[in-house]
């Protein structure tokens, strides 16, 4: 990313680092600490805190999508009688 307004510094964190630690962040994989500094810097920055709602609805989004549908009451019970026999 070449994009200098991502050298930019709020809560003591760069905008670059916010980016590159989102996907983590949404995931539940970082730190206390580490969610922490982010959180106060989203709070801080309009430009992260735009574009960082912005991916976790899009990751949400996918993964809801991606999920398989429960299958019906139908779909059990002709299982359960095939298996029955």
């Amino acid at each position: 990313m070449t994009d200098q307004g991502l050298d930019t510094v709020v809560a003591g964190v760069r905008c670059r680092e916010v980016l590159a630690d989102l996907s983590a962040y949404v995931d539940g994989e970082l730190t206390a600490a580490r969610v922490g500094e982010l959180q106060a810097h989203l709070a801080g920055c309009d430009r992260c805190s735009r574009f960082g709602g912005d991916v976790v609805r899009l990751l949400g989004a996918l993964r809801s999508g991606l999920r398989e549908p429960e299958p019906g009451p139908d779909v059990v019970e002709a299982v359960l009688m095939r298996l029955r026999g």
